[in-house]
């Protein structure tokens, strides 16, 4: 049954579904409104508004919401993954590299899921408990002011903000640091006073099960996409979300896609990339956008102590964290790795070696296990063995680079810059930094859970 809703932005009504038939859909890969949905309305937190247009099929705002800072988010509904199954229906084509998306419409539970051959991805694991899916900012975060405080907000067109204080910084924000450890507290700062940290904050630093999700997210869609449809950044060889990553303001591998600078080097403002869908994780203006280049992002959820690596625990709220190095919450230090994370091995990574890129001829790139090291490897994005990278990469993982470190307080970075070439993109991943450096091309996205 269907009924119509008034939006609060507008005055205006909007269509939806009063049967909840289409709430939590993540969709159909290669087609309309893929890797966003509509978050059921008893799990929106509070300050949480849906944007006119976020119940309507095709439309530019379909499950974009906005919180009461301004801040726009899209909603992607919890889904499970097959990848390397013969009966993947792109496994002709891609082989163990296929990767099929079903929605939590298709499966009663995750152990029903597993029977098929699906995995429910990591990224809907959070605090213990199963979530129906995530809010992850549509855009970098910039500077916005918050009663009498300023707070890290996802604004269209606006200047992203760095850690460094030649570039947009963190520190002209209430409570801001130059350095990547701030933008822990700096999401905590969203739903509070003027500014203040919010000590029962819903927000947190976007998290790397968050970004592989993401990025798994795109691979299905290019997939299954065979024109620019319903993926405006389809392309037969370059056919992944394009960025700001040429040093010019443009897409090394399209020159079509254009940026307007912020001002600072060649760095775009945040979600100005044109056309805009081609910028965006499922190439619709409904999408997540600068997941390739513009600027570096801080991503939580995986750290190292000089020897080993490791990830937060499916009992671990990524909200939970702190960004010290001695309490119990902190996401760096032995303390907090204690409490907060668990073991995990990088085969991928043996020594300080350097780069290596996505994609290995036909070799396999992602496991397929729905549990251990190799499931929680594929959640966040990794290879979970070397064959499955090389020299020069592949198109089918945009040939982004993986750079290998070990490292003492690990701050894992993703995105790449507006100079990093065919480096930069959706699966880029950078081993190399700490967390308390500052640099002009490191930002940050926020995220939240629902309640």
């Amino acid at each position: 049954m269907c009924a119509w809703k008034m939006n609060p932005f507008t005055g205006e009504l909007d269509y939806y579904e009063a049967s909840n038939a289409l709430h939590n859909r993540i969709g159909i890969p290669g087609e309309q409104d893929f890797g966003v949905g509509i978050c059921p309305e008893a799990s929106l937190p509070g300050g949480m508004t849906p944007m006119d247009g976020c119940y309507i099929p095709g439309n530019d705002s379909y499950g974009n919401y906005q919180f009461s800072d301004g801040s726009v988010m899209c909603w992607v509904p919890k889904f499970f993954y097959r990848i390397a199954h013969a009966s993947n229906p792109t496994y002709a084509v891609h082989g163990v590299n296929s990767v099929d998306i079903k929605g939590a419409d298709t499966f009663a539970d995750e152990a029903v899921a597993n029977a098929a051959g699906y995995a429910l991805h990591r990224a809907f694991w959070d605090g213990g408990v199963e979530k129906l899916g995530f809010f992850v900012d549509k855009y970098k975060c910039s500077k916005r002011a918050l009663g009498t405080g300023y707070v890290a907000s996802s604004i269209a067109n606006a200047l992203p903000l760095s850690s460094s204080a030649a570039h947009n910084p963190f520190s002209e924000l209430t409570g801001g640091v130059d350095a990547y450890y701030s933008a822990i507290d700096l999401a905590h700062r969203r739903d509070g006073v003027n500014g203040a940290v919010n000590a029962s904050s819903i927000f947190f630093c976007s998290s790397q099960f968050i970004r592989g999700a993401l990025a798994m997210l795109s691979l299905a869609h290019g997939q299954f996409s065979s024109n620019d449809t319903w993926c405006a950044w389809y392309h037969a060889t370059y056919n992944y979300p394009k960025g700001c990553n040429n040093n010019a303001l443009y897409d090394c591998d399209d020159a079509t896609v254009v940026y307007t600078t912020d001002g600072y080097s060649n760095c775009g403002k945040t979600g100005s990339g044109s056309p805009f869908a081609k910028t965006t994780h499922n190439g619709q203006k409904c999408g997540v956008a600068d997941l390739n280049g513009l600027m570096y992002e801080i991503s939580i959820g995986v750290t190292c102590d000089g020897t080993n690596f490791y990830a937060a625990k499916k009992a671990t709220a990524m909200k939970a964290f702190t960004n010290g190095v001695a309490s119990a919450t902190d996401h760096w230090g032995a303390t907090g790795i204690a409490a907060m994370m668990e073991a995990l091995i990088v085969p991928v990574i043996t020594g300080n070696d350097g780069w290596i890129f996505f994609g290995n001829g036909a070799n396999q790139v992602l496991g397929e296990d729905a549990s251990g090291n190799s499931y929680v490897l594929t959640g966040l994005g990794v290879p979970d063995s070397t064959d499955g990278m090389s020299a020069g990469g592949t198109n089918l993982f945009g040939k982004d680079g993986f750079y290998r470190y070990i490292i003492n307080q690990l701050c894992l970075l993703v995105c790449a810059d507006w100079h990093d070439g065919a480096y930069a993109g959706v699966w880029f991943l950078y081993w190399g930094s700490t967390r308390s450096v500052s640099s002009d091309v490191v930002a940050f996205r926020a995220a939240c859970y629902p309640v």
